[in-house]
């Protein structure tokens, strides 16, 4: 019972790991790709950081606030009130990592040929 116990809340911490890797390794690709996609690189990378505070929410109620949210509304919609806690969390910074893949890569200038130039 013991070993269950603490193989779930390690598998818990591993999940919840990954939560808030993710959206961090995703900012930091973004962050590289800033020079070279612009605009929607800074908008994947907002996006990203938008996401990041979700699993830190939805950690902090569950330790914090479980026990007095399940007093006020029950214990069946207490996951349920968490969840909607981290919801916009996760669609703006979804919206926003979206928004920055589907925007148009910035422009890249002209090279300037020293062979064009003296033709003229």
């Amino acid at each position: 019972m013991q070993d269950d116990q603490i193989a779930a809340g390690l598998v818990g911490l591993l999940l919840v790991a990954v939560e808030i890797l993710a959206p961090v390794a995703g900012a930091v690709a973004a962050a590289l790709a800033v020079r070279r996609r612009g605009r929607g690189a800074r908008l994947a990378m907002a996006g990203c950081l938008v996401m990041l505070p979700g699993p830190i929410v939805a950690v902090l109620g569950t330790t914090v606030g479980l026990e007095p949210l399940m007093r006020a509304v029950g214990t069946s919609m207490a996951g349920h009130v968490l969840t909607a806690l981290t919801l916009p969390f996760h669609l703006v910074g979804f919206g926003l990592i979206l928004a920055g893949a589907l925007s148009e890569p910035r422009q890249q200038p002209l090279p300037h040929s020293p062979t064009a130039v003296e033709s003229h």
